[in-house]
This record gives C-alpha cells, structure tokens and sequence, in this order.
C-alpha cells in the first residue's frame, strides 16, 4: 500500500525535530575516507552478529517454517507468553508471572520503546511540554518517541567518576516534576554501566514521588562478566 502527501497537507510538526539516525550521520564523516590499509578496520557501526548462526536455531526454523503460512497474532503463541513469563521467573525471582496479562512480545525493543511514549505521555492543557528523562549517549528512538508523543527530552550525561553510569541526583527538582517517562538502559549502550542497587532505589522513590513511569530497556541483560547478573527492574 502506498500513499502520497499533498503540497499543504498538515503533518506532525514535531517530525521536523527528529535528527538523521546515527550511523547515517557516521556514513557521511567517513564519506571521501580511505582507511589505511595497514590497520584492521574496527566497526563502529551498527550493531550486527559477526559469527554464524548457531545450528540448533537454524534446524528449529526449518522445522517449523508451516507456521510461516499465517499471520501471527499481536500478542503472540500461549507456548511463546508461557515461555517469557517462565524464564522472566527464573532470572529475576519474581513471582508467578500470567503470560496472558504480563507478556506482549514485540518484534523488536525499538517497537516497545517507541510505543511505551504514546501510551504514557499526557500533554493534554500541559503549559508546557512533559518530559521525557533518557541517558546520554542515548537509543535514538527514546528522542523521537519523546518528540512524537509531544513531550521534550532531557537527558542526564553518562558521568565517568561513576563508571560511566548517569547521575540522576543532579536532575533539579523542578525538571522531576515535569518528567512522565524515564527510559534507562542497565547494562548500557555504548558504555556498558550497570544500576546498583542503591540506584535503583533511588530511581523507584523518584518515580513514587514524581509519579512518572520507568521504562527499563534491559536488552543487554545477559551480557556480563562473573557469575552474578546485573540487577534489572522486575524484582521490585
């Protein structure tokens, strides 16, 4: 299906907010670069495997491609929700999850993060736009989500005395009382900092406080080093 925009046609004007996507940016400073030859290139670039894919994944989609006749369904398989809640259970200890009210599998975490914005965002008589709390450097989308949802962003820099990790108790109170969603990253990207406890503490009694929602983009979870895995959202 396609569809044309008429010379005039009203559009949402915070598109005209939204910046060029990172590795578009990256493409144009190495535009008209020869690397040197005597180095291994290095990626800096968009995240992708770099190793085969496994064998057991690669027999399990050719031993169910008649699925592929239909469409799925939004939410997804019982067997598919079944799976997440049980090993949601087992990672983090949380109680018995219902994979049929606490589940909604998505494509992919930019599908989520995008959405969570226009679910939570109220600007409705708002004097002046909500705020959306990111770290920095930053997912793009948690900016344009914020952007299209009508909020602003206000982004909290990555400190190294703290490992690289954000200090939010330098967030002035009244940029607090403005913020509707919080997004974080823990492990996160690019810099790998990890939320302590005592981190996560203080975010939850924010967020009490405040009353603004915590979405907690966890998608590096099992990328860790020692035995012990990094503390996540769902505990609390």
């Amino acid at each position: 299906m396609s569809h044309s925009v008429n010379p005039g046609t009203a559009v949402n004007p915070q598109l005209a907010k939204l910046h060029p996507y990172p590795f578009e940016k990256l493409r144009q400073l190495f535009s008209g670069v020869t690397p040197n030859p005597d180095h291994r290139a290095i990626s800096l670039g968009i995240g992708e495997p770099k190793h085969p894919t496994p064998a057991f994944i690669l027999t399990a989609l050719t031993h169910n491609v008649h699925g592929l006749a239909n469409y799925p369904s939004t939410i997804g398989s019982d067997k598919l929700r079944t799976a997440i809640a049980s090993w949601l259970e087992r990672r983090y200890g949380v109680p018995a999850l219902d994979p049929a009210t606490q589940v909604l599998p998505v494509n992919g975490s930019r599908e989520a993060l995008f959405g969570i914005a226009h679910c939570v965002i109220d600007a409705t008589g708002a004097t002046e736009p909500p705020l959306v709390l990111c770290p920095n450097p930053f997912y793009q989308i948690y900016e344009g989500a914020a952007y299209l949802a009508g909020a602003e962003p206000y982004f909290v820099n990555s400190e190294p005395s703290r490992n690289f990790a954000c200090d939010y108790s330098g967030v002035p109170d009244d940029v607090w009382a403005r913020v509707q969603l919080l997004y974080l990253c823990s492990p996160g990207n690019p810099t790998g900092a990890t939320l302590s406890l005592d981190d996560w503490r203080q975010l939850f009694a924010l967020a009490d406080r405040y009353n603004f929602v915590i979405a907690a983009d966890e998608c590096y979870s099992e990328i860790y080093h020692g035995s012990a895995p990094p503390l996540g959202a769902l505990p609390w």
